[in-house]
């Protein structure tokens, strides 16, 4: 077989990236079978050290691949009735196959504003209540950082450093945008070009044209109308129906997870102190925020807007009958689920001081060495579907008792679930274990009823090391919390952190919280709430690995973007397990508007279906795979910065659905054509989540027939976390992982081959700069 990425000692580093697909790619790869030079085994804390050593030794030999004749034009697609263009073909024409390391677009830069708290008092959580005309966003792609939905800046925020004179709220917030309906459907019919062969393409075509020239238009003037008396006419109307409206449960199918590093608790001390460490951190981090102390990024000229950040901590999601609603409430106390049972912690003195750590861990300490039995399994009921819980909650709160409990713990600022230690019974499983831990708990016999899934914030920590946030998503992206987990875990380090205080008066002791009068109704839906939650524990399939063999630093020192890279080993994993092109969905932020949350980035095009097709072809030209792979890139970049400007498909035709619907229209047909419907369906659910932290996202996938895929690019390697359900044999998540790893490592191999000695020289370079 061919060695993998630089070497066959890399295979020895990586055995499970080849192990199952041996046969497969020796076949592939016969005829293009080259010699490399054989190295010594190198331990495996210092592969990624010797891998850049060995570049910069072993790429002499090589001298830079000169630059390529123009390839022949691909033939054009069969043209389209006007007035639409036809779409976008892949043009090779001039493409230097040399990837030059360049600067492609500028950096964020940061201020130090920020937008004032919410209210402190309970209230429905309004999204976007400003007002203000409608105005065009200047298409400036070069002035945008290209970056996913949830990517963020690793920034250590200083509690006590001083700040520019402070604005309420970021300047340059943009209205969002209607878009001309005729670019959305012409960007539209590029998107779905790679599904169809050419008459089934011609059909798609008319269909998309009969809709613009009649219901489309009238539901675009309606829309028009609509967005003039909104800043953001899209955010709200998304939040109802994408996550208030949704009836299925919130565990796995809507709430994503994010997970800190593996911690070493070698009793219960360490346990509590570190759970009281993170407490500490999140209540500082508030504190940064009611004080406008967390920066504005910019994205050229624009602010970056932060309200998701205030969204997150004392809200909550209340199950109602159709539709569920938002509230937040600015208290001072957490709540701590310890063996199904509830505790109050206040967390802030009167004076509005939070308790130092080793207060915390005291009062941890106590719960924890409590002979408490058992507590009914009351959590169990958040994982339901939303009508049953509603239903549950309803005969739950007849009681004043229950209704206080209930309150006390919805008004809370997050929980804290503090779990009974699991097993990890296979090695190399840890991060997998980690993840479903975090989802779903393990089932109603683990750790599934310690929880409070209605919670917009829930730190779960175990006796065995795992410990991370679950985040319900209505209120907010899942970027607030990803940056919290950065902001505790950078400030943990300092053995100090959180000891340097003296102790403050409490003057709210903490106290349980019981649960009474439950009737032979409420065990009904709680038998229902056990078979639904032991359904999805069983069902869903997590694969969380890393891939070691190199990371963005690699990528970027050849002027790729490592996200657009990322995206097409995805691709190619797929192409190759399934022998078809998937349907994938990238999340790019909107935060240079008001109230912004996401777009989708339409991630599989004409390009990358010439990628796929050319890596996987073994009468492919190295330079013929360089090319496509320079083109696929460049495609998915621009796609990026137009979704990152409002100017993609899927929120447009949203919100001319949305039209339809709030004025009894009936659906046009375009939402039920073959291009639309196979274009939405998502085989890969995909979103990056960029931290130096060796933690990591999670969440579950769209549908029965694929995947969900969240990935960490750090400077020398990606961790995935990848999700699948068990229904159908095809589909699985560990396959699917080795696909990734594989095809990753025959990317990196492209590099090598093409760049030569330069990519020796510019990794190591890049390796070296970030020391």
């Amino acid at each position: 077989m061919r060695a993998v990425f630089v070497g066959e000692s890399i295979i020895s580093k990586c055995p499970s990236i080849v192990r199952n697909y041996s046969q497969s790619k020796s076949n592939e790869t016969s005829n293009n079978q080259k010699a490399v030079t054989k190295v010594p085994p190198v331990g495996k804390n210092r592969l990624i050290k010797w891998v850049f050593n060995y570049f910069k030794t072993w790429g002499e030999q090589f001298e830079p691949m000169p630059s390529p004749t123009p390839a022949a034009t691909p033939a054009a697609p069969a043209a389209a009735p006007a007035p639409l263009a036809p779409p976008r073909r892949t043009e090779a024409e001039g493409k230097c196959c040399e990837l030059q390391q360049k600067q492609l677009v500028p950096k964020i830069t940061i201020r130090n504003h920020s937008t004032n708290p919410t209210s402190c008092s309970t209230h429905p959580l309004h999204i976007a209540d400003a007002v203000c005309p409608i105005q065009k966003l200047e298409t400036t792609p070069n002035s945008l950082e290209v970056q996913s939905q949830n990517s963020l800046l690793a920034v250590k925020i200083e509690p006590e450093a001083e700040t520019l004179p402070l604005q309420q709220v970021p300047m340059n917030l943009l209205t969002y945008p209607v878009v001309p309906l005729e670019e959305t459907l012409h960007r539209y019919l590029n998107s779905i070009r790679p599904f169809f062969k050419d008459e089934a393409f011609l059909k798609q075509q008319e269909q998309t044209i009969d809709f613009l020239n009649n219901m489309g238009g009238e539901l675009q003037k309606l829309l028009e109308k609509a967005g003039k008396k909104d800043a953001n006419w899209l955010s709200d109307r998304w939040i109802t129906a994408k996550y208030l409206r949704h009836r299925g449960p919130l565990t796995v199918f809507s709430s994503p997870c994010i997970a800190f590093p593996k911690q070493d608790f070698r009793n219960v001390i360490d346990f509590v102190h570190f759970t009281a460490q993170v407490i500490y951190g999140m209540c500082e981090f508030k504190n940064l925020l009611d004080n406008d102390r967390i920066p504005v990024y910019r994205m050229g000229k624009f602010d970056l807007d932060n309200s998701q950040y205030h969204q997150v901590f004392g809200t909550v999601r209340k199950p109602k009958r159709s539709c569920d609603i938002l509230e937040q409430c600015n208290s001072d106390y957490v709540i701590i689920i310890h063996n199904n049972n509830f505790h109050k912690l206040p967390v802030y003195n009167a004076e509005g001081r939070i308790l130092n750590i080793n207060q915390l861990r005291n009062e941890l300490l106590k719960i924890v060495q409590s002979c408490q039995s058992k507590g009914p399994e009351i959590g169990l009921l958040t994982h339901d579907t939303r009508d049953s819980w509603a239903d549950a909650y309803e005969i739950l709160c007849r009681g004043e008792n229950n209704i206080n409990v209930m309150q006390c713990i919805e008004q809370s600022l997050f929980t804290v679930s503090l779990d009974e230690s699991v097993m990890v019974h296979q090695k190399g499983q840890e991060r997998s274990v980690l993840a479903g831990q975090l989802l779903h708990g393990g089932g109603f016999n683990v750790n599934s009823s310690n929880r409070w899934m209605d919670k917009t914030l829930q730190l779960i920590v175990n006796p065995n090391g795992m410990a991370g946030f679950c985040l319900e998503h209505a209120p907010a992206d899942p970027q607030p919390a990803a940056t919290i987990m950065d902001f505790v875990q950078t400030n943990i380090i300092n053995p100090e952190y959180g000891n340097d205080s003296c102790p403050v008066e409490i003057f709210d002791k903490p106290h349980p919280l019981y649960f009474t009068e439950l009737d032979e109704t409420l065990d009904l839906w709680l038998g229902a709430a056990r078979r639904n939650i032991s359904k999805i524990c069983s069902r869903i399939r997590l694969e969380v690995f890393k891939f070691p063999c190199y990371g963005k630093c690699l990528i970027k020192s050849q002027g790729l973007s490592p996200d657009s890279f990322i995206q097409m080993a995805l691709q190619l994993a797929f192409y190759r397990l399934h022998k078809e092109l998937p349907a994938q969905y990238e999340s790019a932020h909107l935060r240079i508007f008001k109230s912004g949350r996401t777009e989708t980035i339409r991630s599989s095009s004409n390009e990358s279906l010439d990628f796929v097709c050319t890596m996987t072809s073994v009468n492919a030209s190295l330079r013929e795979r360089i090319l496509a792979l320079q083109s696929a890139v460049d495609w998915h970049q621009e796609q990026t910065k137009l979704a990152m400007q409002g100017q993609a498909v899927d929120r447009h035709l949203f919100g001319l659905k949305q039209m339809a619907r709030e004025h009894a229209i009936p659906l046009p047909e375009f939402f039920c054509s073959q291009g639309y419907v196979k274009s939405t369906n998502f085989q890969v659910l995909s979103s990056q989540v960029a931290t130096p932290h060796d933690g990591f996202m999670s969440f579950g996938p769209l549908s029965s027939d694929g995947y969900g895929c969240c990935y960490n690019p750090r400077e020398n390697d990606i961790i995935f976390a990848i999700s699948s359900w068990k229904l159908k044999p095809k589909i699985c998540a560990t396959r699917y992982g080795k696909a990734i790893e594989l095809a990753l490592a025959d990317m990196g191999q492209l590099l090598l081959e093409a760049g030569g000695r330069s990519v020796a020289q510019n990794a190591f370079a890049c390796k070296e700069g970030k020391k």
